[in-house]
């Protein structure tokens, strides 16, 4: 269990006394104590604060790239033998959660939603991988892509995230007009890659 993960048990256990504790004053005040039902409540509000805080154990501190950066990498030419390839992570499910992405299993970057990367690479057949950390990869089947080098040198691969039952699922969608979405990306915010060149 990493540091972080335990760090979300620890909190999680400090809400449910925090929270006892405060309705039995409250409860004691009104002269209606009546433990089993505070330790329940405050049993709720622990495990509710631990499974959040678990699922977003995986994320990682990441700056978010300047105006000028993204305006720049939304106009960019791939320069001869190289594709770009821009990830953008989109949807509510898991929104909070650092999706951690892959090229050919070499790890890259790590998006929230709504939040996109660029990645310059050659122009070969690549696959772009999806999964997330902590808590919430034990909830959500990994997935991958290949893809084929795009005729204009220009790529953009959408990611969303769907609930399932038991699991969620990671899914991809190769967008159809790259350009359009390319001018969508000036007003979302650009994560810097890891990795911004293979």
């Amino acid at each position: 269990m990493s540091a972080k993960a335990v760090r979300a048990v620890v909190i999680g256990f400090v809400v449910a006394f925090v929270v006892a504790l405060g309705l039995a004053y409250l409860d004691a005040a009104a002269g209606q104590p009546d433990l089993l039902h505070e330790t329940l409540i405050g049993a709720v509000f622990g495990a509710i604060t631990a499974y959040i805080l678990g699922n977003l154990s995986g994320n990682r501190s990441i700056a978010s790239a300047s105006d000028a950066d993204r305006a720049a990498a939304v106009t960019r030419t791939a320069p001869p033998g190289k594709m770009l390839l821009y990830v953008l992570r989109e949807g509510f499910v898991a929104k909070m959660a650092g999706l951690n992405i892959s090229i050919d299993g070499r790890p890259v970057a790590q998006l929230k939603a709504p939040r996109f990367t660029l990645i310059t690479l050659p122009a070969r057949q690549a696959t772009l991988g999806a999964a997330f950390g902590g808590l919430a990869g034990a909830q959500s089947k990994p997935n991958e892509i290949v893809l084929d080098p795009p005729a204009g040198g220009i790529l953009v691969v959408k990611v969303t995230v769907a609930m399932g039952l038991v699991q969620g699922s990671v899914k991809f969608e190769v967008s159809t007009d790259p350009e359009a979405v390319r001018r969508s990306l000036a007003y979302v915010t650009m994560t810097p890659a890891d990795i911004p060149e293979i």
